[in-house]
């Protein structure tokens, strides 16, 4: 990414002094003089979007004032409001299309650039089917589906990542209690996401439920990569 730091980065989320540069990446505008490097571990899911900034606010607002949330009731209310509050519900889709159309590139065998629609609002790239409180908004796809999109029965150690959008609350409302599912995109065993400020100068994260706001330039890309890391964490039983 361009100079400048992250607001509040997740406990897994380091700064690095080592920055690799893919050699096929095709870089728009060039390279800024100064860039940070950044690497962490997710295990459930990586999102990026609205769902992450209305999260950043409440992680925000209880660690300034704890007292507001002291208990699962008062928490959802706070959510709730968050969520209306910053447009997760009642405002259209903001109309900067470098918030639009972010690509995705898949790394399995080949590079495959992959436009989002600007319906969406959020993009989540799951890991374990484990997502707001353990749903899977993925779903469970019917096999002639599958066929058709291109896609392969979900599971859990399948190395690949599933990413779907959300298009507004009340979409994702329906997904999180199973009437629908989630707007599919793409299944990958790497990502690779750019992301150009526009009329909005920060972006909002989160990795399993931690969140952050991530500065953008409007005349260098960021770019951020999600693949498998090079060992698998393992649970030994003595038995």
């Amino acid at each position: 990414m361009p100079g400048g730091e992250v607001i509040d980065p997740p406990h897994s989320l380091k700064a690095t002094e080592e920055c690799h540069f893919d050699q096929t990446l095709e870089i728009d505008g060039g390279i800024p003089d100064k860039v940070n490097c950044y690497e962490g571990v997710f295990y459930n899911y990586f999102s990026i979007g609205m769902d992450a900034q209305v999260a950043y606010g409440f992680h925000h607002l209880r660690n300034e004032k704890p007292y507001l949330a002291q208990g699962p009731i008062s928490n959802k209310i706070i959510y709730s409001s968050y969520s209306c509050t910053q447009g997760w519900f009642l405002t259209p889709c903001v109309s900067d299309p470098s918030l639009r159309q972010m690509p995705f590139c898949s790394c399995a065998v080949e590079i495959i650039k992959v436009l989002v629609s600007g319906g969406v609002r959020a993009i989540v790239a799951l890991n374990l089917h484990n997502y707001g409180s353990g749903r899977n908004p993925w779903g469970k796809l019917k096999p002639e589906y599958l066929e058709k999109r291109g896609f392969v029965e979900a599971h859990a150690d399948d190395g690949l990542l599933e990413i779907f959008g959300l298009k507004q609350g009340w979409h994702a409302s329906f997904v999180m209690v199973e009437l629908i599912s989630a707007k599919h995109i793409a299944q990958a065993s790497s990502i690779r996401l750019e992301i150009r400020g526009g009329e909005w100068k920060d972006a909002f994260m989160q990795m399993d439920g931690e969140p952050w706001k991530q500065p953008m330039s409007s005349e260098y890309s960021t770019f951020l990569e999600i693949k498998r890391v090079p060992y698998q964490s393992l649970m030994i039983n003595r038995e």
